[in-house]
């Protein structure tokens, strides 16, 4: 039979998918149901209470009053995609610790690790642009975020992106209501464009510039 549910994928992050199962093995009276996401086919192990019929060809479990499949799958494995090497280290580690606990259904820590990548972020283009000699950062981020754009580090549009990072990740740190899988996965979605206008997209240009400047194509 097939059993699916709609749950949190914790492999791949995606909020309120739908599960499909791919096996499933007795545990005294209760199963062990190994669900396939439909968005990345990757597998996570839940448990379920007894009252399945197996009998039946297919069963949407969360709508089944006699059975019951736990929320949260007993089985966490949680992988990220590496980030290009463009992005600093640093960086790249403290964004991988809030997509892992977005993964694992842990929104509030997650919310607060992508607004602390920003933080960080800002403060290592204060660090490194050489523009920037002599200049201190602001403590809060907002306003450094607002006086990269001022001195034209940023383009507007950098700026608003960063800034609605920002706002968001201080909800997830801030707030007393609880962040939710679909605001985490909005954030780490905005996080990631951030990370590749930041970081990404001008190394790639400034290798293809050393390039044309090698073959005397421009000038240095």
């Amino acid at each position: 039979m097939t059993v699916i549910a709609t749950r949190n994928c914790i492999r791949c992050g995606t909020a309120k998918v739908q599960l499909v199962s791919v096996g499933m093995v007795r545990d005294g009276n209760d199963y062990e149901i190994a669900f396939s996401c439909n968005n990345c086919s990757k597998i996570s192990i839940y448990k379920a209470q007894s009252g399945i019929d197996l009998k039946s060809n297919t069963l949407n479990i969360d709508n089944n009053r006699s059975a019951y499949c736990a929320n949260d799958p007993i089985l966490n494995i949680v992988s990220v995609d590496p980030l290009s090497d463009d992005v600093p280290q640093r960086i790249s580690e403290i964004f991988t610790q809030a997509a892992k606990s977005r993964r694992m259904q842990m929104f509030d820590a997650s919310g607060a690790m992508f607004r602390k990548t920003i933080d960080v972020s800002t403060k290592h283009i204060f660090a490194t642009d050489p523009r920037l000699v002599g200049r201190n950062p602001a403590d809060a981020l907002r306003a450094r975020i607002k006086a990269l754009g001022e001195l034209k580090i940023l383009e507007d549009d950098i700026v608003e992106l960063a800034d609605v990072v920002a706002v968001d990740g201080n909800d997830a740190a801030h707030e007393i209501d609880p962040y939710t899988a679909e605001e985490a996965e909005a954030l780490e979605d905005l996080t990631l464009d951030l990370l590749d206008r930041l970081f990404v997209r001008p190394a790639r240009v400034a290798r293809v510039k050393a390039k044309q400047v090698a073959a005397g194509q421009r000038k240095a």
